[in-house]
């Protein structure tokens, strides 16, 4: 079983991966629809959706906010399609572009 972490790569960086991204914190408040002095809250959530939101305005992964964990794309994929009886290892978007091209 996996032990999750007491706080998240959020809550610690937050204003690190704010500077990164070029934001402010008001700026960052207005973009998640919520008042500057909730920015703290949002800083600390653990809440999936608020997350996912501020994964889009950061332009971080989202194992990044929680672990800290870096990758060179947004989204870590590793996955397998079979098609027509052929089986293809998809590992990032150009796997899934070269795979749309083939159907």
């Amino acid at each position: 079983m996996t032990t999750l972490p007491e706080k998240t790569y959020f809550e610690v960086h937050a204003e690190e991966l704010l500077k990164q991204a070029g934001l402010n914190k008001a700026r960052f408040a207005e973009q998640m629809g919520v008042a500057r002095q909730n920015v703290q809250k949002i800083f600390g959530t653990k809440n999936v959706f608020t997350l996912l939101k501020a994964v889009e305005i950061l332009g971080v992964p989202l194992n990044t906010l929680i672990g800290g964990e870096k990758t060179n794309s947004p989204a870590a994929i590793i996955g397998f399609v079979e098609i027509n009886g052929e089986i293809y290892k998809i590992k990032d978007k150009k796997d899934i572009e070269d795979l749309m091209s083939k159907v």
